[in-house]
């Protein structure tokens, strides 16, 4: 048997092919059960995101993974067929294995540490597991890959602090300001103010207003987002004017929002208005920050503290890799026994330990000069009960365990050495 992963990533394929390679919740299910209906496949796993299409595929050695996943996707997916034969790489076994496990830690996704991966990982196993793709390997493997992910945010920092400009926006908006009681108002409907947006609902703000040139735009956002109201760019400065918080994010070339016409609306305010303008250039007039009730801040003010974390993220890579290398390490062990020979040898050697322990435990109950044939009772009456367990393991005919023969392992393990210790 053989362990592969077929992939396309950010790291070798620009994001204008990666689009042609985006993968419907029906195209995943269409290609599992072509897997399952495959009798060179045992387990596959898909793990699709914005900057990944992974397949991770236990198979035998023989089967032809990359010609089988080439015709699979020319037939659901014709358009990203050819790019997939272009930018398509493919690691076996252990190194399959440990991509695997730095990927669930947030160590080979654009931005270092970021937590969302992990749980597209979980999600890729969990609908594997629903179309009975993921069995006796797999089952171990992401499991596994959930632990490294769970342990290298738990033991290192590197998910510390915001690194991009809409999350750093939002965290410096949470020590600013208590944004369940905030009405927050969004300047712009573009990449980066749709980020803040799902950033402050997420940290549960209590009202939010999008303003933007098209309108149409910005209720597209509010509807991605399930909440939220629209504004035109005309009732800009009223909206304001009612608001607690104003991040501003538009492709504008020229302010936005000015000192002069804010100044008038905010004469008689007495509570604070904090604005992050995060738009290059920027929306805001810097004197809006003179106005005695608001807080503005730019992008130059967020960037600061990103770059500090970034080095703080990146400092804590060689620490995590340690951690995905110590698991790594005990998965492949436990991954490379399953090879009947030493898996068959190692069953003899339990029996003969569980025996000669059975000896040293009764022997004072029988004469001296009986000790050996105890030792050949004790041996012969184990080789006896594992006699049809073994015979089981052999009778594939092949190197290696079958599904059913791993399973049947555990068991064997359980019922005949895991009592025997104990006693």
């Amino acid at each position: 048997m053989k362990l592969v992963l077929n992939s396309t990533t950010h790291n070798n394929c620009p994001v204008a092919q990666r689009e042609k390679l985006s993968l419907t919740d029906e195209h995943i299910k269409t290609m599992l059960k072509a897997m399952h209906e495959k009798p060179g496949i045992n387990e596959a796993a898909i793990l699709k995101t914005c900057n990944r299409l992974e397949f991770y595929i236990y198979a035998k050695k023989e089967f032809d993974c990359d010609g089988f996943l080439r015709e699979l996707l020319q037939q659901v997916n014709p358009q990203g067929s050819d790019c997939w034969k272009k930018f398509s790489k493919n690691m076996r076994d252990i190194d399959a294995v440990r991509h695997l496990f730095q990927v669930s830690a947030g160590l080979d996704s654009q931005m270092l540490g970021e937590n969302q991966i992990l749980s597209q990982v979980k999600e890729a196993y969990s609908i594997s597991t629903h179309y009975k793709m993921s069995r006796f390997v797999f089952h171990r493997l992401f499991h596994n890959a959930f632990r490294v992910g769970k342990m290298v945010r738990s033991s290192t920092d590197i998910n510390c602090g915001a690194v991009s400009i809409s999350l750093a926006a939002v965290e410096l908006a949470k020590k600013e300001l208590d944004l369940k009681n905030c009405c927050a108002v969004m300047v712009g409907a573009g990449e980066n103010a749709e980020l803040a947006a799902k950033y402050l609902c997420k940290a549960g703000l209590g009202k939010l207003r999008v303003v933007n040139r098209n309108i149409e735009n910005a209720q597209v956002l509010c509807e991605s987002l399930n909440t939220g109201t629209t504004a035109p760019l005309e009732e800009l400065y009223d909206e304001i004017a009612a608001a607690d918080l104003v991040i501003c994010s538009t492709a504008a070339q020229e302010f936005v929002v000015s000192y002069d016409k804010l100044k008038n609306q905010l004469d008689s305010r007495d509570r604070p208005l904090v604005i992050i303008d995060i738009a290059v250039p920027r929306d805001v007039e810097p004197e809006v920050g003179d106005i005695g009730c608001v807080k503005l801040y730019n992008i130059d003010d967020l960037d600061e503290r990103i770059c500090i974390n970034r080095q703080k993220r990146a400092n804590e890579v060689p620490k995590a890799n340690e951690i995905v290398d110590e698991y790594t390490d005990k998965f492949f062990k436990w991954y490379d026994g399953l090879k009947i020979v030493p898996i068959i040898s190692n069953l003899h050697q339990q029996g003969y330990e569980l025996a000669i322990a059975e000896v040293e435990r009764y022997a004072k109950d029988f004469p001296s000069g009986d000790r050996e044939r105890l030792e050949l009772f004790a041996q012969s009456l184990v080789k006896k009960v594992l006699h049809g367990p073994v015979s089981f393991l052999k009778s594939s005919g092949e190197d290696e365990l079958t599904e059913e023969q791993m399973v049947a392992l555990d068991y064997i393990n359980k019922m005949f050495f895991s009592q025997g210790r104990q006693g």
